[in-house]
């Protein structure tokens, strides 16, 4: 799932298109949920085409990693909205994510340091994905993945819901 994630199809397949983009705003200013949505969705993505044999052990690992992502979100909202504590949010992350202490303690640093980054994996994730979904149903037949994915990162590190505007043009 990491190589998945970070390399390639990821982070650095995503990035290659990204410097290749005309517009320097998009390559050197990228849309943090499209580009971190995009690596979680080629996860998915990547199990969904067959990667590993469809093995359980795959989908399973994929599974929790997405419930990370998941758990990501309501832990940044928990934090930022609702006035999460460390232990309310260290319990979420290991008590009901399956994280490890250390990297549950880390994941409160990082979420009161920052906002929002954290959401943007699920977010990005969600818009991508449901782009993904909204024109193989309406394409049928004519739907082609690796098409649709080059044309996604033709447009940069653009927000996703510009990226689907430009698409559907």
């Amino acid at each position: 799932m990491l190589n998945i994630h970070e390399a390639i199809p990821g982070h650095y397949t995503q990035l290659v298109y990204s410097n290749e983009s005309p517009s320097m705003i998009k390559s050197l200013f990228g849309n943090g949920a499209m580009v971190e949505g995009w690596a979680v969705y080629t996860e998915r993505m990547m199990l969904e085409e067959g990667y590993g044999d469809f093995e359980p052990e795959l989908w399973l690992m994929y599974y929790k990693w997405n419930l990370r992502v998941i758990a990501n979100t309501i832990l940044d909202y928990g934090i930022q909205v609702q006035g999460m504590t460390e232990q309310e949010a260290l319990n979420l992350m290991t008590q009901e994510a399956f994280q490890q202490t250390a990297e549950a303690e880390g994941k409160w640093r990082r979420a009161t340091l920052s906002q929002v980054q954290l959401t943007s994996y699920y977010s990005g994730y969600r818009e991508i994905y449901d782009f993904r979904e909204e024109l193989k149903m309406s394409q049928g037949e004519q739907f082609d993945l690796k098409g649709f994915h080059e044309q996604f990162l033709s447009y940069g590190s653009a927000p996703v819901k510009y990226i689907r505007e430009l698409m559907m043009k």
